[in-house]
């Protein structure tokens, strides 16, 4: 308790300092508490008082609405709020609230207008915009029945297609409903991808029918529960991004599947025999067939094959004519890349392979830089390569055990245009910014990853609505004010964010 009252004064001391004056205060509280804040809003003169009874009305031709309605009905629900769909006669006291898909393509895939002048109404081009602007209207009903709302006219979509969260589940095991939970809480910002790291040296977390001593003892789901988790995403319109961490961060699978390369331990997968892959063709399919999408993470960090101290990979850098490790690396990447092409998916990795050697990487691989100075390689190395790139630099995206997390004030004066180096002390002389003209569409977003973090600290660390624990950093909402920023890119400003996101955060 004490530690949270002290987070609560010394964030409410940074927005204090960062008020001009009392003029400027009093402009700032006249802006709405929506985070992220929308493209285009503009008031219009009056109010309206919301009732109990709100209804969701759209054309029952369009299947695709019929769940948004469902989750609508539950979340609304949860403030107060009687909700129905689709009544044949709306009484006086209803509410209504049209969902409308209409041909705009200057809305794209997730932009979306509400109207709230008379009736409500929500237009975009699908099923994702419609989406969006419910959560938008979450929180401007927020204050429940009987609580004035301005009218208002938004038009809103956002500056970049991935934005998401990942969450390290094999360092620390998380429950099912701690995932539930997440998936909901990072939907309200409008983050729409969440990557789970559900293996590594400690355990591997998913159920497995083909290697039944795969999984971890007391520490995997079921198959029950992850069917549970694919859709509630669904139902949320965020994507489960599975990460199977290879070929290093293989501790787990070395247990089990006895794949260890001779030069590196049980840490890491011998990437020269044939074994290797055709055990990890058979683990994907099955894990691709429980988590459907259109990403995965192959993870491919922090390991280094030297060509040398394993016969193994010798003998397989020979058939196919490699003189160095990081050939037979590269080649490992392309393989594991066109399993996951297969599936009809995009392939993420970590930083680390050598963009410049023999045989290249495959350029449609997205690569997800977290230190600028990991091997010497910058995230323009990568750009000039002619790779994509989403933003996990590990400044101010991670929230990693007890060494260093950044602040939320931190994160509110970055874009995802920024890359930033590990564990550093002072982030700003080790922010490298790049020109988002030219860099638009190359950077595909950016992520926010928690790291070695136990889950009863989770929610402090990330959304600083839980307890605070003395071996972490400081509780804030950081999830908050990252999801505005990979949202609207720089468009507000850092005080404007912070002053939106403490209406929330109390």
């Amino acid at each position: 308790m004490q530690q949270i009252l002290f987070n609560k004064i010394c964030f409410s001391l940074t927005l204090l300092f960062l008020s001009l004056n009392s003029a400027i205060a009093v402009k700032i509280k006249k802006e709405l508490p929506l985070v992220p804040y929308p493209k285009s809003l503009e008031l219009k003169k009056g109010t309206f008082t919301p009732n109990n009874n709100l209804i969701f009305t759209y054309d029952k031709s369009e299947k695709s609405i019929h769940q948004t309605a469902h989750t609508c009905a539950d979340d609304f629900s949860a403030l107060g709020y009687t909700v129905a769909h689709n009544k044949r006669v709306l009484r006086e006291k209803d509410l209504e609230i049209k969902l409308i898909l209409n041909d705009e393509k200057q809305l794209g895939d997730e932009g979306y207008k509400l109207n709230t002048l008379g009736n409500i109404s929500i237009t975009a081009n699908n099923n994702n915009g419609l989406f969006w602007g419910t959560r938008t209207l979450l929180q401007l009903l927020a204050n429940g029945p009987g609580k004035p709302v301005p009218h208002l006219e938004i038009k809103d979509s956002p500056e970049f297609e991935y934005r998401g969260l990942m969450v390290d589940n094999a360092r620390h095991f998380h429950s099912i409903e701690f995932h539930l939970k997440t998936i909901k809480k990072i939907a309200s910002y409008k983050l729409n991808k969440y990557q789970i790291h559900f293996s590594d040296h400690q355990s591997y977390t998913l159920p497995s029918d083909l290697f039944p001593s795969l999984p971890t003892k007391g520490r995997h789901y079921t198959k029950k529960e992850v069917k549970l988790l694919v859709e509630t995403a669904k139902k949320y319109h965020v994507e489960i991004i599975p990460e199977i961490d290879v070929p290093g961060h293989a501790g787990a699978l070395n247990r089990s599947l006895n794949l260890r390369c001779k030069g590196g331990g049980h840490r890491k997968l011998c990437i020269g025999k044939e074994e290797t892959y055709k055990a990890l063709e058979k683990l994907f399919a099955e894990v691709m067939a429980m988590i459907p999408g259109k990403y995965w993470h192959l993870g491919a960090d922090e390991v280094h094959y030297d060509g040398k101290s394993c016969t193994d990979c010798v003998a397989g850098m020979q058939k196919k004519g490699f003189k160095t490790g990081d050939q037979l690396f590269n080649n490992f990447i392309n393989r594991m890349h066109n399993l996951i092409k297969a599936d009809g998916r995009k392939m993420l990795v970590w930083e680390g392979f050598n963009p410049k050697v023999s045989p290249l990487v495959h350029k449609d691989i997205i690569v997800c830089p977290f230190d600028i100075k990991h091997k010497g390689r910058m995230p323009n190395h990568y750009f000039e390569a002619g790779y994509k790139l989403l933003n996990t630099s590990w400044t101010p995206l991670y929230v990693a055990d007890n060494i260093y997390v950044t602040t939320p004030e931190i994160i509110a004066k970055w874009s995802p245009y920024m890359f930033g180096a590990g564990r550093s002390p002072q982030p700003y002389a080790y922010w490298k910014k790049y020109n988002p003209d030219q860099y638009k569409g190359i950077i595909l977003g950016a992520q926010m990853c928690s790291w070695d973090i136990e889950e009863k600290a989770e929610e402090g660390l990330l959304f600083g609505s839980g307890p605070g624990f003395h071996n972490y950093g400081r509780p804030g909402p950081r999830v908050q004010i990252m999801a505005e920023r990979v949202w609207t890119g720089s468009a507000t400003s850092p005080k404007s964010l912070l002053e939106r996101v403490h209406a929330h955060y109390w």
